[in-house]
C-alpha cells in the first residue's frame, strides 16, 4: 500500500493467477481493480513520494525484482531493478529523494540499494 495526499491511497496485490492488480481510495470511493502485469509471485511492496510519484517493486515466479512507477500521468513499464539477487521478498520507501529498496534473496541474505 502507498499514500499520498490528505486521502488517496492505492493498494496492490498479487493474485491466484499470477497478475499484480491494483485499485485506489479517491477520497470518497474505491476504485476497481486494475491489472499491471502478470508472471509474479506474490511479494509486493510499494512507496509513494508524492501523488506524482509511486513505486511499486514485485518478485516475478523467476525471483527476478521487478519495477514500475507512476510518473504523474502513466504507469512507466516494468523494468528489472538492476543488481538485485533472485528474492523472495521485496520492501521499498521513500527518505527524502531517495527510493530505498530492500531485497530478501532465496539464500535468506540481505541486500539494499538507494535510488533517486
Amino acid at each position: 500500500m502507498a499514500s499520498w495526499g490528505t486521502f488517496e491511497s492505492e493498494i496492490f496485490a498479487v493474485h491466484e493467477d499470477g497478475v499484480l492488480r491494483n485499485r485506489y481510495w479517491d477520497g470518497t470511493a474505491w476504485h476497481p481493480w486494475e491489472p499491471m502485469g502478470d508472471g509474479f509471485a506474490g511479494a509486493v511492496a510499494a512507496s509513494a513520494r508524492a501523488a506524482d510519484r509511486i513505486d511499486v517493486m514485485a518478485v516475478d515466479t523467476r525471483g527476478r525484482v521487478r519495477h514500475r512507477w507512476w510518473d504523474g500521468t502513466r504507469w512507466v513499464e516494468w523494468r528489472d531493478l538492476a543488481g538485485a539477487p533472485d528474492a523472495r521478498d521485496v520492501a521499498c520507501s521513500w527518505i527524502g529523494d531517495e527510493l530505498r529498496v530492500f531485497v530478501t534473496a532465496r539464500d535468506g541474505s540481505v541486500w539494499y540499494t538507494a535510488t533517486r
